[in-house]
């Protein structure tokens, strides 16, 4: 895994601190950020190979990030976070899936769930139209 960057966004910074530990361990070049209006500048400034956002966040939520990321930038896988996977009759995942994240994860995980989803990401085909694939995901 080793030169594989990934770029993590989350309002908690215990966790934020606790993912960038497990994933510097596993050999992945980290950053972090918990102010989720940032994220643009900093895909620009060095987009990584795999963005890792929550789902529920009080400035701009994951949704909107995942949006931006899809209509600006190729490339980046996205894996979305959240600690709250329903809102009423909403699954947020399956949400968060259909706008364009490449995979879900439901917190709590542990960092051998969280680097196999992001070995995953890295080592297979995007589930995204254009990155990868020569045809859009089974319906």
């Amino acid at each position: 895994m080793n030169g594989r960057s990934v770029l993590v966004i989350d309002d908690d910074k215990d966790l934020l601190a606790v993912i960038a530990r497990v994933l510097r361990t596993a050999g992945f070049d980290v950053r972090t950020t918990s102010d989720s209006r940032s994220v643009s500048d900093l895909v620009r400034s060095r987009p990584p190979q795999v963005l890792i956002t929550d789902i529920m966040m009080p400035e701009r939520d994951g949704v909107e990030v995942i949006t931006e990321i899809r209509k600006t930038t190729r490339g980046i896988r996205i894996l979305a976070m959240t600690g709250r996977s329903h809102i009423g009759g909403l699954n947020l995942l399956e949400m968060a899936e259909r706008l364009g994240a490449d995979d879900t994860i439901s917190k709590p995980f542990d960092g051998d769930e969280l680097l196999a989803k992001i070995d995953a990401l890295l080592s297979g085909p995007s589930r995204r139209l254009g990155e990868g694939s020569l045809r859009p995901p089974p319906q």
